[in-house]
């Protein structure tokens, strides 16, 4: 990776309570729309405020394009900032506001209007150049606010939840049109979220922010396939979580070593837990591994949701018994008998044994260092 945007062990903290920020860092490839996740007050408004030279930190590095932000006054950073409330001026037409920046530096009246009408055209707001923000959409005074920090072409643009206030109805298509407008620009982006379905199609990478520090970092995909550690399992929604240090985490170790033929703990010896997917293959029958250790149990109760259905699975084994695991099965993938099946269980209660797949099986850290 060629680093663009390098932040170093940022480290802040407000008055005497602890600090927000550990030694957060990461580092940005050019082009690159990286997202932070993470849980309200995790720190992910604070990086942005200090990447933009809003807030200084107590300690840290920051460099773009290989300088050194430290002392470089805000409006010298060349860093665009999209905030959650968009912050237009209301006695402003939508033109006025967007030509703001430029303003400020300073640019020609005609290259001035040239840059609006190109920046609203690019957020389809074509022909929106005298109206005033007052009488704009949500949706619509977002698409202002983008195409006000993208007009003097910044060297990096920060975006603070800019989808928070908008109608849900409206965001998903907002999401697409925003990812779409920074590809077509090019544009080096750090996006801040906390809403996962935000953060897995915006981002060319997700940086799950926890503990004032960048907990995990990788491609949407690859978070959500093995989200390493604890914390970023729980933030996902990922229950089934057993610690390796308790007799049903020791049991579930055996059974998925066993299966996989490795014994031990498959050379993962900093694993402190074990994690069984929601999304885990589920088949009837007992299903013994290779070392003759099952994992099964009967069908406690089946929940059907919008794309999904929620099967509650209460484990048999010795050690086990009395261990719930919850399943989503994909309602576009799951075989009709199957459900069939299922549903039969759940409402007879009957003894069937259900077993699960040991390729669903994640082992996890309690904390990464960066």
């Amino acid at each position: 990776m060629v680093a663009y945007l390098e932040v170093t062990n940022l480290w802040k903290s407000f008055g005497d309570t602890e600090s927000v920020l550990q030694g957060l860092g990461f580092v940005q490839e050019r082009g690159e729309i990286l997202c932070l996740l993470g849980a309200s007050g995790c720190g992910k408004t604070t990086v942005l405020q200090i990447l933009a030279g809003l807030m200084p930190a107590d300690a840290g590095r920051v460099l773009l394009g290989g300088r050194d932000q430290d002392g470089i006054p805000v409006h010298a950073r060349r860093i665009g900032y999209v905030f959650q409330n968009h912050v237009l001026f209301p006695h402003l037409s939508v033109g006025r506001n967007v030509e703001y920046g430029l303003r400020m530096l300073k640019w020609p009246s005609r290259q001035r209007g040239r840059r609006v009408r190109e920046m609203l055209e690019l957020v389809d707001l074509a022909g929106y150049e005298e109206r005033l923000v007052r009488g704009l959409s949500g949706g619509e005074s977002q698409r202002v606010a983008l195409a006000r920090s993208l007009a003097p072409a910044p060297d990096l643009l920060l975006l603070d939840e800019p989808l928070s206030s908008v109608d849900q109805r409206l965001r998903g298509d907002l999401v697409t049109q925003l990812r779409s407008v920074l590809e077509t620009q090019s544009i080096t982006a750090v996006h801040v979220t906390h809403d996962l379905e935000e953060a897995y199609f915006m981002g060319d990478r997700v940086a799950f922010v926890h503990g004032g520090r960048v907990n995990r970092i990788d491609s949407p995909s690859a978070l959500v396939a093995n989200p390493a550690t604890v914390a970023c399992a729980r933030y996902l929604g990922m229950g089934n979580i057993f610690a390796l240090d308790t007799p049903e985490g020791q049991r579930l170790r055996e059974w998925a070593t066993s299966a996989a033929g490795t014994g031990g703990d498959g050379g993962l010896t900093n694993a402190t837990h074990l994690l069984i997917r929601p999304r885990t293959v589920l088949r009837s029958g007992h299903g013994e591994t290779r070392q003759g250790l099952p994992c099964s149990g009967t069908v406690t109760s089946i929940r059907p949701k919008v794309n999904e259905v929620e099967v509650e699975l209460r484990l048999t084994q010795p050690d086990l018994e009395g261990a719930t695991i919850r399943l989503d099965l994909a309602r576009t993938g799951i075989d009709s008998d199957l459900l069939t099946a299922l549903e039969s269980s759940a409402r007879d209660r009957d003894a069937r044994p259900w077993t699960l797949d040991p390729k669903g099986v994640v082992w996890l850290v309690d904390e990464v260092s960066e």
